[in-house]
């Protein structure tokens, strides 16, 4: 079986790399229309399907406990026929639909990828959340520290560290969930055909129609913790633990590889405008590479290992953090063109406000607004790291989780419009669909919905 994270581990130590593995079976729990699963840890001797169970709620499709108990008989099924019951049990308690697997995306995506776009700029074009309203909460097995995604119909994506890809009505209901049966830390991107891709930690990059079918799945040489990007012609670029960045068609197939010198843990690559890929390394470098050859342009020396996503300004300014607690900004051409000291840790990705505004968190806990000439406008503290990355509002609002178990609302003047406290770690990256809600993953394993 793949790899499922103990829920008694912290976030801050995931960080570490203090994982375990255990199996899984579901019981009910309330939620939303009360069909939501929860899977709970077992000895792996309970494996197995079991037939009479089967048959007693098959003969009973309308028990309150269907789901749950087609679930549990399928939990160590082979994965095909895992996804043959995932959608049986869904059917049977009404929360599987033609309406919830159109073929394609109808409308533009709200919030496609990590960071909203190839940029990685951070920023909606829609106004959020104005304050701590929960819309609803979806519970899963084990921490969320994927950052969720939003396809053109509304659809929630985000993956669990419980091994589930889920995606989510608007309402909070199950759409489905893809068991890729191994820890999802890598972010779902969504494609404008709906096709969805993730990485885990078995090491297999997943492409998934919106129909919950596997288009097709590509094996790397190492752990996927790095957040896919699709680029304008479709390609799927993401890094890999072996400290490759891969580069996949849209039909599974490897374009190129480009190697650094260390693994590429989570940092997720950025496309500029002109098509220049970035992508940092544990090597200590932000790789430039040329996403027609594969090739190196050039690279930068930080101080210290870059394991966030750079962003790319409308000018092709790129800026990255590094653990050295330096958040840099480079020229299209590599050079450097200021730095900004935090004397912390730095692992939550900049964002890049409309006024060219870098906002970004460090280990010291608090949330940075960098002006576009690198001076400190202001510095908000939270009550632990911070290592969520800033989203933000059409209005401006910075939305960010922190380890203190909060989630806030920062005006684009420094003071808090709102917190919510989730009463877990937030390392999850917060997104915005088109109707204002903000979505955020938590330690709890919870997704949390907060309605405009």
């Amino acid at each position: 079986m793949g790899i499922c994270l103990s829920r008694t581990i912290p976030v801050r130590d995931l960080f570490t790399g203090l994982f375990s593995g255990r199996g899984a079976v579901a019981s009910r729990e309330s939620a939303p229309g009360g069909c939501h699963h929860r899977l709970q840890s077992v000895p792996n001797a309970e494996c197995g399907v079991r037939s009479a169970e089967f048959n007693s709620a098959f003969r009973n499709p309308k028990s309150e406990f269907t789901l749950v108990r087609l679930m549990r008989i399928t939990a160590y099924c082979p994965p095909k026929i895992w996804r043959i019951f995932n959608l049986l049990a869904l059917f049977l308690c009404g929360l599987y639909s033609a309406e919830g697997v159109q073929g394609a995306q109808s409308v533009e995506n709200p919030y496609p990828l990590f960071k909203h776009d190839a940029q990685h700029t951070g920023r909606s074009t829609f106004l959020g959340a104005q304050k701590a309203n929960v819309k609803w909460s979806y519970p899963t097995e084990d921490h969320i520290i994927s950052s969720p995604t939003v396809g053109g119909d509304g659809t929630v994506y985000v993956g669990g560290m419980d091994g589930n890809l889920y995606a989510i009505r608007p309402d909070g209901h199950t759409k489905w969930f893809y068991p890729a049966q191994s820890a999802i830390f890598s972010s779902p991107a969504v494609a404008q055909d709906g096709t969805v891709y993730f990485g885990c930690r078995d090491k297999v990059l997943f492409a998934v129609g919106p129909d919950m079918k596997e288009k097709w799945k590509f094996r790397m040489g190492g752990e996927i913790l790095s957040s896919p990007t699709v680029g304008q012609d479709g390609t799927v670029y993401v890094g890999n633990w072996d400290g490759k960045l891969y580069a996949i068609n849209q039909e599974g197939a490897l374009k190129w590889t480009y190697q650094t010198g260390d693994s590429i843990v989570a940092s997720s690559p950025a496309v500029a405008h002109d098509g220049t890929i970035y992508v940092g390394s544990r090597d200590r470098q932000l790789h430039a590479i040329d996403p027609a050859s594969g090739k190196k342009r050039w690279s930068f020396q930080a101080g210290d290992k870059v394991d966030t996503a750079p962003c790319v300004g409308p000018d092709g300014t790129v800026y990255f953090g590094a653990n050295d607690g330096i958040l840099y900004a480079l020229s299209p051409q590599g050079e450097p063109k200021w730095k900004f000291e935090t004397g912390s840790w730095i692992y939550s990705s900049p964002s890049l406000g409309a006024d060219g505004t870098v906002y970004f968190g460090a280990k010291d806990g608090k949330v940075y607004a960098v002006s576009p000439q690198g001076q400190k406008k202001w510095a908000f503290q939270t009550g632990d790291s911070v290592s969520s990355s800033p989203t933000l509002g059409s209005d401006g609002t910075v939305y960010v989780g922190s380890w203190d178990g909060k989630f806030y609302a920062i005006g684009p003047d420094g003071q808090l419009k709102w917190s919510y406290d989730a009463g877990a770690s937030i390392a999850s990256s917060p997104a915005i669909d088109a109707e204002g809600t903000v979505y955020v993953g938590c330690d709890s394993g919870k997704l949390y919905a907060f309605a405009r």
